[in-house]
């Protein structure tokens, strides 16, 4: 393969070095050659595509850099990727932060809920204590009641009725 010389950074590139650039892309995605070793000497698909480990970084294309895995990718991908991570960030801690104002709020009612329970569990409390009162007062007149009538049973009929 011919070394073609490096790009240059103006915008309008000569047409000499913009067909040795365009042959320069092209080596980049070609397969490189076969090592012994894995896979039976045989690369895996990922492994095709990467450039040698040694590749001039004056001579990547304009816009491009070697990223993750030495591919190359493009800097406006990249920035455009970035940029849709942070929106998709914001909108997530925006939907962490209604879900927090939801659960505050599900706190309080549930609060409020509680001391609701605690009234009427003292409400039933003092029903249920005066219900055995007068349920006490009820079977002592009762008793009562149930005396006077048998007083009166066993007093003669003969008596009279005022001393």
């Amino acid at each position: 393969m011919d070394a073609a010389p490096p790009p240059t950074s103006d915008d309008s590139p000569k047409e000499g070095t913009k067909a040795a650039l365009s042959g320069r892309r092209r080596a980049l995605f070609e397969p490189l050659e076969p090592t012994k070793g894995w896979f039976g000497g045989r690369r895996t698909s990922a492994e095709v595509l990467l450039p040698p480990p040694d590749f001039d970084s004056t001579s990547y294309p304009k816009g491009w850099l070697v990223g993750k895995k030495r591919k190359l990718v493009n800097v406006d991908v990249v920035e455009s990727m970035r940029r849709i991570a942070v929106q998709e960030m914001n909108r997530k801690d925006r939907e962490i932060d209604g879900l927090n104002e939801q659960l505050e709020e599900d706190a309080r009612c549930l609060e409020h809920l509680q001391v609701q329970l605690l009234q009427e569990r003292s409400k039933r409390t003092e029903v249920e204590r005066e219900n055995a009162m007068l349920q006490d007062q009820i079977s002592m007149l009762m008793n009562m009641l149930e005396e006077t009538t048998q007083a009166v049973e066993e007093e003669p009929m003969d008596a009279p009725l005022n001393p």
